[in-house]
């Protein structure tokens, strides 16, 4: 569930499974040896920054993007904490102002990261796919969810079923058509916290599936979700959704 908060430092990425936590569940900064940490300079992220209201300007999104990409061929996938805010950012900022090129770049790196076992772009996308939709419905959006949630569910993963799950429990519309396979997937789940177990492993696809990490934020996380008076800005720090 997201909360309102301040911005979180995005840890050094590991492997990231969906049994890890995400960026931005880091720990708070610390000083050195222990002591108390030192106020943080007055500095706005420039994913802060274009998600304030008319805060988008075209220069400053490019040279943003750039300076994240060129970090992660630097140093590697799932290695760039730089990426990470980018794959926030597109989470958040695609939601209130759809672009379709920067979505699909968006999808191509978060699964291009997701095969290397990095999932946290992957888990921004479902995010992106479970909160937008309700926020404005896109039927080739919504097809879209539906593929990448059968195939995350096939490669042995459970958040994007969670994510699709709870936007159909949540969402005002009931009347979207969903796809028979994907039925099929959810019966096993008819509460949240069936999301919690690992089941044993799928026969149909021959491996342990992995629980979702996202249960504790789902426990509340619809209240906030579709605050229409908090600007995308105050939502965006330090929120992992």
């Amino acid at each position: 569930m997201e909360r309102k908060g301040h911005f979180k430092a995005f840890p050094s990425p590991s492997s990231n499974s969906s049994s890890n936590p995400s960026p931005s569940e880091a720990a708070p900064l610390v000083g050195s040896c222990g002591c108390a940490p030192h106020p943080l300079p007055k500095f706005q992220h420039p994913s802060h920054e274009l998600l304030k209201e008319n805060g988008f300007t075209q220069q400053v999104y490019h040279k943003y993007r750039q300076r994240c990409l060129s970090e992660r061929k630097r140093l590697g996938i799932g290695q760039s904490q730089e990426m990470n805010t980018l794959f926030r950012f597109w989470s958040f900022f695609l939601r209130d102002h759809f672009n379709k090129k920067m979505y699909e770049e968006f999808k191509q790196l978060a699964w291009e990261d997701a095969k290397e076992n990095y999932r946290y772009g992957l888990e921004c996308l479902f995010r992106f796919y479970s909160y937008g939709l309700e926020k404005k419905f896109r039927q080739e959006i919504f097809k879209d969810f539906q593929e990448e949630t059968k195939k995350d569910y096939e490669s042995g993963q459970l958040y994007g079923l969670e994510k699709f799950w709870a936007y159909l429990k949540y969402s005002q519309s009931k009347t979207h058509s969903v796809d028979p396979k994907l039925q099929e997937y959810l019966c096993s789940f008819k509460k949240l916290e069936d999301f919690r177990i690992d089941p044993p492993s799928s026969e149909e696809f021959g491996r342990k599936r992995h629980s979702s990490t996202s249960v504790e934020e789902s426990n509340s996380h619809r209240l906030l979700s579709n605050s229409s008076t908090s600007p995308p800005s105050a939502r965006f720090p330090g929120v992992q959704r």
